[in-house]
């Protein structure tokens, strides 16, 4: 992506020009870059992890509301000293992108601080769920050996509240086998 496309992203930062930007490269890196300066990195060329299961999902969330299940443990009610199903595949991994559009349903430009979805995590000892706002996300979480259900995100969902525009969300759900 070109530097003019990268500061275009932050018509909306305040003012600043040349606001720093966190961009991933061709090395696997995510860095802060300013121009040709570079503020810190983040590398993952390195990373590997288990894999027993895999599944890839790209969905829109309708507007005003709509909901997308990125994964679902169904762990029912579980104490954090429980132990987990052995052999049983579990959510150990994501991967999530939110995409936006360019426009809403009027017509209008959608400024990049009015991209905004929720994310909630659900627990497994109570199936309680916090929502947290979100504009783009990449994370990965593992836990491959353990059987511990406090070890373990039970549900993972994506919350469009904006009024004007559906989302995209695209995701990577690795599973692991409990052992």
């Amino acid at each position: 992506m070109t530097l003019d496309k990268l500061n275009a992203v932050c018509d909306d930062c305040g003012g600043y020009e040349n606001q720093p930007i966190l961009q991933l490269f061709g090395d696997k890196c995510f860095r802060v870059v300013d121009g040709k300066a570079t503020y810190g990195e983040f590398c993952v060329g390195d990373f590997a992890f288990p894999v027993d299961g895999h599944t890839c999902i790209g969905l829109n969330a309708e507007m005003n509301g709509g909901e997308i299940t990125i994964f679902d443990n169904q762990t029912g009610v579980l104490s954090p000293s429980s132990e987990l199903e052995s052999g049983k595949l579990y959510a150990r991994g994501v991967m999530i992108r939110i995409i936006y559009p360019t426009y809403d349903t009027n017509g209008e430009t959608i400024e990049l601080v009015n991209k905004s979805v929720k994310i909630s995590l659900e627990n497994t000892d109570t199936l309680t769920a916090t929502e947290y706002p979100l504009h783009d996300l990449f994370t990965i979480f593992t836990n491959p050996k353990s059987n511990k259900a406090e070890d373990l995100i039970n549900k993972i969902k994506i919350i469009n509240t904006n009024l004007l525009y559906n989302v995209r969300v695209s995701a990577l759900v690795i599973f692991g086998k409990s052992i």
